[in-house]
């Protein structure tokens, strides 16, 4: 019975996972919810550290303070041989948890951040303490988070020579690797291939040349599910040894990320036939070359199992290739920053994508894309055929502002009642009536409450003024809009 409690707690606090207020409640109820809040709420801990500079001075020297109370502090170890004084506020007696072993994700940044925060700048020596300091942390989580499953290697410091890095760099399974930070980044990865062998996914940042420990390191994995590789900007660089490593990785493959996507060669797509997740980014229009080739490939491809789709800066008739290939089960769309290179092109090209959409989605939930101002009424073909959809985010093109009470009259009649969340950019131009009967005939259909979301710039307010305001926040205490 008493195993039978513990086990539904943790259910219950696993599902406040990110309510640290309430976890932390939890933790003072009782010495049972005590040991089993703790893990969680530190593990949140170690999620929202990715980037501490997030979060206020006081929590970051609350939680450096308990890491700290494990670094060795003997006499004869570093801290004190090097008169390195920790600002702690001294616990005397022994730390309640193995604190350390319950952080699932680690990352060199808060390592860093940590040692800046505990020694000024002003005492003697700062430059070298630091670097003594950060010895120690890496020292101390490399023995004893034991539970690490994620790490972002964001320095220079060849972390695989300490003592015990082989165990703990074998266990990970998400890893996130900064190319252009690491003066030896091949010969790291290199290294590293002889010890992370069960990577499922791997992210790579800045990746600047066709290195062969990069390629290493991807071959070494035995089940890579999940592949993002972010390049910088060098259009010089022939990978031609990474496209020959991702078609070989392919068939395990669920997830691929792709920055800019026209670095590489599009022969990629031809293997990624398992794919689940596809993230195309061109990283704004500053790379248009190679579209044509792009185009070519995407017809002779297939994505029979492809769920979510999110693309940046991508022409239409490219995502259309792309939708038009797979295999009727997206889910997600996600299309940001379409190129506009030519405007007359861009409706007729817009106009085939919402075709593609209708035509080959009919169980998508999310959508998020941009509707050229003649191409408004083209929607009701997705209204009709996506009769699963939940949200949807539109943008316009920036030349006009369509007439929204239209679209708004398109949407009253055709969209399915499982929506739940109708957000718009700025450019539609919703009347005042026209919003009312919107939200007016919503309601005499006994229609779900839905999230109703502007966003609209400082440019365009004269678009949205305090009035439709007021009409959505009638309609929101009337229980038609959450």
């Amino acid at each position: 019975m008493a195993q039978l409690v513990d086990d539904v707690l943790l259910l219950i606090f696993n599902e406040l996972r990110d309510d640290i207020s309430t976890l932390h409640s939890c933790i003072l109820v009782n010495t049972m919810w005590c040991h089993i809040a703790i893990p969680l709420l530190w593990k949140h801990f170690s999620s929202l550290f990715e980037n501490p500079y997030n979060f206020e001075p006081e929590l970051r020297k609350k939680l450096y303070n308990v890491i700290s109370h494990f670094l060795p502090n003997n006499p004869g170890d570093p801290l004190p041989q090097y008169d390195i004084q920790l600002p702690l506020n001294r616990i005397t007696k022994k730390l309640s948890f193995e604190y350390m072993s319950f952080f699932t994700r680690i990352t060199t940044i808060w390592i860093e951040d940590m040692s800046d925060f505990l020694i000024n700048n002003e005492v003697e020596d700062s430059k070298y303490k630091k670097k003594i300091l950060e010895k120690e942390i890496y020292r101390l989580i490399i023995n004893r988070c034991k539970n690490t499953k994620y790490f972002h290697w964001n320095t220079k410091k060849k972390l695989y020579k300490y003592s015990n890095a082989e165990c703990f760099f074998s266990k990970l399974n998400f890893f996130l690797f900064n190319f252009k930070i690491n003066f030896a980044n091949s010969k790291t990865l290199h290294k590293l291939s002889g010890i992370c062998k069960d990577i499922t996914n791997l992210e790579i940042v800045d990746c600047n040349e066709d290195a062969p420990g990069l390629v290493s390191f991807i071959e070494t994995q035995k089940n890579l599910q999940s592949l993002s590789l972010y390049f910088i900007d060098n259009e010089k660089v022939e990978y031609n040894k990474l496209k020959k490593i991702i078609k070989k990785k392919a068939a395990t493959l669920k997830k691929f990320t792709l920055q800019p996507v026209t670095l590489i060669s599009p022969r990629i797509v031809l293997s990624l036939e398992n794919i689940q997740y596809l993230t195309l980014d061109n990283d704004g229009d500053l790379y248009e070359r190679g579209w044509r080739k792009w185009t070519k490939y995407l017809g002779m491809a297939s994505f029979p199992h492809l769920k979510y789709l999110e693309t940046a800066y991508l022409p239409n008739n490219i995502i259309c290739l792309i939708i038009e290939n797979s295999g009727g089960h997206i889910l997600e769309i996600y299309i940001r920053f379409p190129l506009h290179s030519d405007s007359n092109n861009y409706q007729s090209q817009n106009k085939n994508l919402i075709l593609a959409i209708s035509n080959n989605c009919p169980k998508l939930i999310n959508l998020t894309m941009e509707v050229g101002h003649k191409n408004l009424r083209k929607m009701k073909g997705i209204f009709s055929n996506c009769m699963q959809l939940e949200k949807l985010f539109l943008t316009t093109d920036s030349n006009v502002s369509p007439n929204g009470d239209k679209f708004l009259v398109l949407m009253s009649k055709m969209l399915s009642t499982t929506l739940k969340e109708f957000s718009f950019g700025d450019k539609f131009n919703f009347s005042l009536e026209g919003l009312r009967t919107f939200f007016e005939n919503w309601k005499s259909e006994n229609r779900s409450p839905f999230k109703f979301i502007h966003h609209y710039d400082d440019g365009m307010v004269y678009l949205w003024t305090s009035d439709h305001d007021i009409i959505v926040g009638n309609y929101k205490n009337e229980g038609v809009i959450r």
